[in-house]
């Protein structure tokens, strides 16, 4: 986060008042620590797609970062990437062709919703089992709706799978409106998504809950509390120098 292009990616961002600082901070952390992103908003395009593209840019993966590449996932993609695809229930012509390491690849999907077809999302999304990151877009008004859509009707994603898409960006015309961090099925817990920070409208500014989450986003992370802390301080100050 510390190299002058991560940095200036999420500049316009916090510029144009689209998203809290200390908010971006904690996206950029969990992103590192292999988080996937879904940014959804009212319509498309809109600015859904400019924040995902901004925090694919923003993170570095921070893991052989010259050996990592990202793969657009779009309508008729094959999944050649895929390791042993039959295991998720991929049967796509060339799928497992050129398997990647979930080490080295991240995914990037535009418009989840609408552009790629059903079987296309299903199979990305039941790929974060196997390590794999994700960061997507698309058109969704709240948290209830992205999960109805994905449950049922043609996606089908399994819950397990689900909970695995980790944090979800909801966005107005203009700017985030809350973030959510979607609890995974492997914890045994049936805890609802813990909620990172909300748009107060009437007060114009983010409400921060993600002071409360800290320990659960250090073991995210894979740090300490007080590391976790450190970071955040760190990058925070970078982005508001």
């Amino acid at each position: 986060m510390s190299r002058p292009a991560e940095v200036a990616a999420l500049l316009p961002l916090l510029a144009g008042e689209k998203i809290d600082r200390s908010l971006a901070v904690h996206l950029t952390l969990l992103l590192d620590a292999g988080c996937s992103l879904l940014v959804a908003g009212p319509r498309e395009p809109g600015v859904q797609g400019e924040i995902a593209a901004a925090f694919s840019a923003a993170s570095p993966l921070t893991r052989a970062d010259a050996l990592r590449t990202e793969i657009a996932i779009g309508a008729g993609h094959n999944f050649s990437w895929l390791a042993d695809p039959t295991g998720i229930g991929c049967v796509t012509e060339g799928a497992g062709s050129a398997p990647r390491a979930p080490r080295e690849v991240r995914l990037r999907m535009h418009e989840i919703f609408t552009a790629p077809e059903p079987a296309t999302v299903r199979t990305t999304i039941r790929a974060l089992a196997r390590g794999y990151t994700l960061i997507a877009d698309g058109c969704a008004a709240s948290l209830a709706e992205i999960l109805e859509q994905l449950r049922s009707g043609a996606f089908r994603v399994p819950e397990a799978d689900i909970r695995r898409m980790g944090l979800v960006v909801l966005t107005d015309e203009e700017r985030v409106t809350s973030c959510h961090l979607l609890q995974p099925s492997e914890t045994g817990s049936d805890r609802p998504p813990t909620l990172l920070s909300a748009w107060d409208a009437d007060q114009q500014g983010w409400d921060d809950f993600a002071w409360a989450a800290i320990p659960e986003l250090a073991e995210r992370c894979r740090r300490t509390h007080a590391e976790y802390a450190a970071q955040h301080a760190a990058r925070l100050a970078t982005i508001s120098a």
